[in-house]
């Protein structure tokens, strides 16, 4: 906003200060929130008296969104809301803590037992319909459990609910999962170890990225590479968790921005080399944390630009199950990449739990196919069918198929006459140093 601002100008309409309000009374929320958070770990620190802190989340609000607008589903969280405090007591904390993802911090329950039946309360909320203006609305509602029995900051208790909120979204609506920090202090110091070596890596530019050929299956002719992060160390150990370690940490958005930059750097010098390198696409597989954390999607259109890299030649992928667990979120900024030219591919495809809704729901231009189906294709009849529907769906909707896990001649044989499009696999070619794929685009 502008400093000379005029002092004359019309003030706030009342659904602006309504909304106003309502975003400093969730500050306000939340700030209680996290002190009541920190007073029930300095308890637990002198008393050794635990306490339990569930993140609840509303599974379909993007539907009902989608379906009735953002006032209706907005009147349906604050109904939920009001359900929820019902279940509550003077000592507990519940808050809103983003849309439709609440918290509830109860001092009170101090063994897992008593947490399960809790969460089987608040689900058995969800068993009937909620009244919204005219409408009957049917919910269901996810619940990570983290059960605290030691000291641990409040950074980790909120780390450990949300993991164990996305482990029960794994196993599909409607589901809880329990998480007990027990005292493992060999174990946390060890994965502080690991973090540090990894964060070290990135920052020492040990860890690179690697380029695997993906081509067009029918001609053989090169279309561009996947990138992969490639940390040398690991590899000659046969360790390649430093991804996982990175994923289940916010070190992942360190790590793809690092090979992005890099990837882009290379992209350019090839583009530059020679005319006919200017066709070439580079895919990136990222984490979902691109999607949903504040400013994470700009941060990545600020490198592409700050590179001057044509967008268009650039696939940001991502895995269909993250897609689905953070359904609003992705959809807005996958726009956002889509605005600029970025196109969006959607990995793994398969092995999720909703894979068929995705291509409707998403703002996506490939589609890879899981090299689980590529692998078993030739012995399975259901997995060749399976390629075959998702070749059809694809074409039919203007989707790219990207084919990964060819390892034979055969697969690769079978995939032309399938009529896909594009492939990658050891068969054609293991990934690759940028210095060997000088030499490949210099053949």
């Amino acid at each position: 906003m502008s400093k000379d601002r005029l002092p004359n100008q019309q003030p706030a309409n009342n659904t602006e200060l309504i909304s106003l309000t309502l975003s400093h009374s969730l500050r306000t929320q939340r700030a209680l929130f996290l002190t009541q958070l920190k007073s029930a770990l300095q308890e637990l620190q002198q008393t050794q008296r635990s306490f339990v802190l569930l993140l609840i989340k509303v599974d379909n609000i993007a539907e009902v969104e989608q379906s009735f607008g953002s006032e209706l589903s907005n009147k349906l969280i604050t109904i939920i809301q009001t359900h929820l405090q019902s279940l509550t007591s003077s000592n507990d904390c519940l808050v809103n803590l983003q849309g439709d993802e609440f918290a509830l911090l109860k001092t009170d329950i101090t063994d897992a037992d008593s947490a399960i039946d809790l969460a089987k309360e608040i689900q058995s909320q969800f068993r009937f319909s909620f009244q919204v203006n005219n409408y009957k609305i049917l919910c269901s509602s996810s619940i990570g459990i983290s059960l605290q029995q030691a000291p641990h900051s409040v950074s980790q208790v909120l780390k450990d609910a949300d993991i164990a909120l996305k482990n029960a979204r794994h196993q599909g609506f409607g589901q809880y999962h329990l998480s007990t920090a027990l005292p493992t202090p060999m174990k946390n110091t060890q994965g502080i170890l690991q973090q540090e070596k990894l964060t070290r890596a990135i920052i020492n530019n040990d860890i690179l990225p690697y380029y695997q050929p993906i081509i067009q299956l029918n001609s053989n002719q090169l279309i561009g590479f996947e990138v992969i992060a490639h940390w040398h160390e690991k590899d000659q150990n046969g360790d390649n968790n430093f991804i996982s370690l990175a994923e289940n940490t916010d070190i992942i958005i360190a790590l793809d921005l690092h090979i992005i930059n890099q990837a882009c750097l290379q992209l350019k010098k090839w583009h530059n080399s020679h005319r006919d390198n200017q066709q070439i696409i580079l895919t990136m597989n990222l984490s979902a944390k691109h999607l949903i954390l504040n400013g994470a999607v700009e941060h990545l259109i600020f490198i592409i630009q700050q590179q001057q890299i044509p967008p268009h030649r650039l696939v940001f992928e991502f895995r269909e199950q993250e897609f689905m667990l953070h359904n609003k979120f992705a959809i807005r900024a996958l726009e956002k990449l889509r605005q600029i030219g970025v196109k969006v591919g959607l990995d793994d495809f398969g092995t999720g739990f909703s894979s068929l809704n995705a291509f409707f729901q998403y703002p996506i231009d490939f589609v890879k196919i899981d090299s689980r189906f590529t692998n078993r294709m030739l012995m399975s009849k259901k997995d060749l069918s399976l390629i075959r529907v998702i070749r059809d769906i694809s074409h039919d909707m203007g989707f790219k198929v990207i084919v990964e896990g060819i390892e034979t001649q055969q697969q690769h044989a079978k995939l032309v006459e399938l009529g896909c499009e594009f492939g990658q696999g050891s068969y054609i070619a293991q990934p690759m140093d940028y210095m060997q794929v000088n030499r490949l685009l210099d053949l």
